[in-house]
Formats: C-alpha cells, structure tokens, sequence
C-alpha cells in the first residue's frame, strides 16, 4: 500500500552489502517512503546527527565497524519515536529479546521475504503515525494494540485484515479463545475506521437475562415494567453514529437474535414499551468464543443472525500459536506497567524470558498482561527475575510451549554460534526427511517461508 503524498516518512537503510541497500530503496522507494542508505554504522550515526532524521530504521545487526543495535542507540537518543527493524542472519529468541530491549520493534532474519518486509514497515509507520495522532486523546479513546504486535505470521495477517476491515462499514465478527483480545482487537478496528470520533460502546451479552439484556441494547420507556421509574436511553443510542461491540454474542437468546437481526436489517427500533421508531447509525462488531457454525447445526443460534454479524471474520490465534511474539508483548506489558506503577524494572532477565516463552498460557494475552503486571509489582531490581513470576510458570514441564528443556553447560565452556548451527542443520534435515524431500512441506513443518529454507539448506549443503 502506498503512501500518501502528504505525508512521506523516512526510512533510513543501513547494511555493508550494497546489492541489499540498493534493492531496498528502490521497492520502498516505490511504496512513497523517501529512503537513505548507510553503508556503515559511522556514516548512518553521522546522517543521524546531522539530520533530517528518520521515522524507521533498517539496519544490519552485524557490520564490520559496529552493531545496529549502535545506530538504534544513537537514532533513540535523538528521536525516542522513531521505530527500529534489525536485520540478522543469526536467528535466535535470544536475538529478539535482545532487539526489543533496545528498542527494536522487531527483527527479520536474512534472507527475508520483500512482501512480508514491506507489510511490517506500513504495519510499524502506521503505529507510529496513530501512537503520535492519540497522545492527546482521552484514556478511553487510547488505542489498545498490544494484542496486535508481533512478528508471527498469524499476527501479521490479523492486522492486515484488520487494516482492511476497518476502512469498511461491514459487521465483524472476531473470534478466538478466551483472552486473545477480542476486545482489544474490536476498539482497534474502531479507532482505525471513519467512526473514530464517535463511541465505542460495548455490552457483555453473555452478562444479562434476555430481559434485561433488550432495556440495555434499546433503552425503556417509564412503567413499560415494574422499576422503570424514568425513561431511559439504551446502548444502541449512546452508539449512534459510532461502533456497538456484541461480546459474548453467542450467550443470546433465540429471541434476542430475532430482535438484534431486524436492527441489522432495517437499521430500526424501538425502547422497551415505546412505540417510535428510532434510527441505528451503528456499527456492528461481534465476538464469540464459542462455535456458531455448530450452534446453527444444532439450532442454538440462528442461521440468518449468524451470517448477517458475520460479513467479515476475523480469528485471533492462541497465544501458544504465537509464542515468537510472547517477547514482544512481554517487554511492551513490562514498560507499560513500570511507568504506570513507577517501578524501577525496566528489562527481562533472560532465565525469566525463557519460562515466558516455554508456557502455554491457556488464558492467552491477557494471561500473560496479568503475569507482568504482577511481576512488575512485585520486582525489586532492575532486571525481572523469575522469582517474581507466579509459582505456576516456573513448575510447568520443560518446553511446555514448544521449547527444549534447557541443559547445564559445561564446565569448560562450548561454542554457543557453532552449537546453534548443529541444532539448525539437525532440524532441516530431519524435516526434509519427514517431507519425503519436499523442501516446501520441509518449510512449511519448520514454519519459515521456502525461500530461506532454500537458503539454510545451501549454505549447509543439504542433498
């Protein structure tokens, strides 16, 4: 997606291969973003200095004469907002928690995929443009997109639909287990839609009789019932012209569906006990842990409701289907919370990350926003320490999310860059093996894109 000409940001390119430096100014040049390059850390630290500076990063990790993680240091320094991606050929979760610390948002590894780098720097352009837009917003109009950051495949997708909703009137209907940030997911659409300025308003479905739920949605005349003292307005108006949030739509009744479906249809209602017609201006967001498609089988939830909330369908992932972002939100949470609560962490120690990662979370998101603000708490130091976490993390199984148990290292040391590699080009070829020697069902067992299992297998003379 190209960029506006009114606005332009900068993105400075920084990497010792020049073939790399020239590629990438001419595809983001093409997308509207005006690019300079650097051939090394002393000459990009000097265009920082001197300015104009850049609104993105992309720089090598490693470069003769220095780090990206220098050039990152001096753009913060100077710029705070700007955003940092590093690139790397040494892919490890320790690399990425070591990017995020610094700053990074997030870090690609060599060879990477153009289409995926360009979704990732729009993605990160556009966070920094809304994060600028919403400073001085009221704390309720904030967004909130912890939930969609990450690097993870299914997350980007997510909020590339998501971009793409938004822009639309169409009713959503997001689901996703307990946790994911349905919610969150809902006021992110909203905020990035042409209602932004109008309300959010959201209604627990699954919090109310039927009854009550109707005077809640379309409001009450006085003495339609015992206890409607006055006449009172309901959700559906406080929403007008903004966005309704449905959570828990699959808690309603049969009956409720009916009355909700004709406000979907004709825009109209009326309050309990009135008999004045009034106009919905309103946009339809749903939510729903359960499975509609087998409600409507079984004739729990009605068929016509079910696909007028879902014109568009959105399906937040797990946070164990996500584990390579459980750093990035780890570290966004921990920031958060020490400044709200004026603590003094500030980092994650790397034996604490390593329990983050290893866990399932089966409450998801929120489980993990719930831990760090508990360890944030709790915390002493600077630095997160395991101690800090809740019992439970620490006493689940050894690779419980997917990593390997951890072993002692030797006494006398070992090449860690070396141990690595044996590990990489045993987990190629035992995939190949499975794969029967198809190298994309190779790539796609290991999660990563044919092109850089194409790569790893050259570079470690795979047959």
């Amino acid at each position: 997606m190209a960029v506006p000409p009114a606005h332009k940001p900068r993105i400075l390119v920084v990497d010792d291969e020049r073939s790399l430096r020239e590629m990438l100014s001419i595809v983001l040049g093409r997308e509207g973003y005006e690019v300079a390059t650097a051939e090394d850390v002393g000459s990009a630290i000097e265009q920082i200095r001197r300015g104009p500076l850049p609104d993105l990063l992309i720089s090598d990790l490693r470069m003769p004469d220095g780090s990206g993680v220098d050039v990152l240091r001096a753009l913060k320094e100077r710029s705070p907002a700007s955003v940092g991606l590093l690139l790397t050929a040494f892919a490890s979760a320790d690399t990425a928690v070591e990017a995020m610390r610094l700053g990074a948002v997030d870090y690609l590894t060599k060879p990477f995929d153009v289409a995926d780098l360009k979704q990732r720097v729009a993605r990160y352009l556009e966070a920094k443009r809304l994060a600028e837009t919403q400073v001085a917003a009221p704390e309720g109009r904030k967004g909130q997109g912890f939930v969609l950051a990450g690097r993870s495949r299914q997350i980007l997708d997510v909020i590339s639909l998501v971009a793409r909703v938004a822009r639309t009137d169409a009713s959503v209907l997001i689901t996703g287990e307990s946790g994911t940030g349905k919610e969150w997911t809902a006021r992110e659409i909203h905020l990035q839609s042409t209602r932004q300025a109008q309300p959010f308003v959201a209604v627990n479905c699954g919090a109310f009789t039927e009854s009550i739920l109707e005077s809640e949605l379309f409001g009450h005349m006085k003495g339609s019932f015992t206890g409607a003292v006055d006449t009172k307005k309901g959700l559906l108006e406080s929403a007008d012209r903004g966005t309704l949030f449905l959570d828990e739509v699959g808690e309603t009744s049969l009956g409720m569906q009916v009355k909700l479906l004709r406000v979907l249809q004709e825009r109209r209602f009326r309050r309990v006990g009135g008999t004045q017609e009034l106009e919905a201006d309103v946009r339809f967001i749903a939510a729903t842990n359960r499975h509609l498609e087998e409600m409507v089988k079984s004739g729990a939830f009605r068929e016509d409701f079910f696909f007028r909330i879902n014109v568009i369908s959105v399906r937040l992932p797990a946070l164990r289907e996500r584990a390579e972002d459980i750093p990035i939100l780890a570290e966004q949470f921990l920031r958060r919370f020490a400044e709200r609560m004026g603590r003094p962490v500030q980092t994650i120690a790397p034996e604490t990350m390593r329990l983050l990662v290893s866990y399932r979370w089966p409450g998801n998101v929120r489980e993990l926003e719930n831990v760090m603000e508990r360890g944030v708490a709790l915390e002493q130091t600077a630095e997160l320490l395991p101690d800090s976490l809740p019992p439970h993390l620490a006493d689940a199984p050894a690779g419980a999310g997917g990593a390997a148990p951890v072993e002692a290292i030797p006494a006398a040391g070992f090449n860690l860059e070396t141990h690595l590699q044996q590990i990489e080009r045993m987990h190629l070829e035992r995939a190949l093996k499975q794969a029967g020697g198809v190298q994309v069902k190779a790539a796609d067992l290991l999660g990563i894109t044919f092109r850089q299992f194409r790569y790893l297998a050259k570079k470690y003379q795979l047959k």
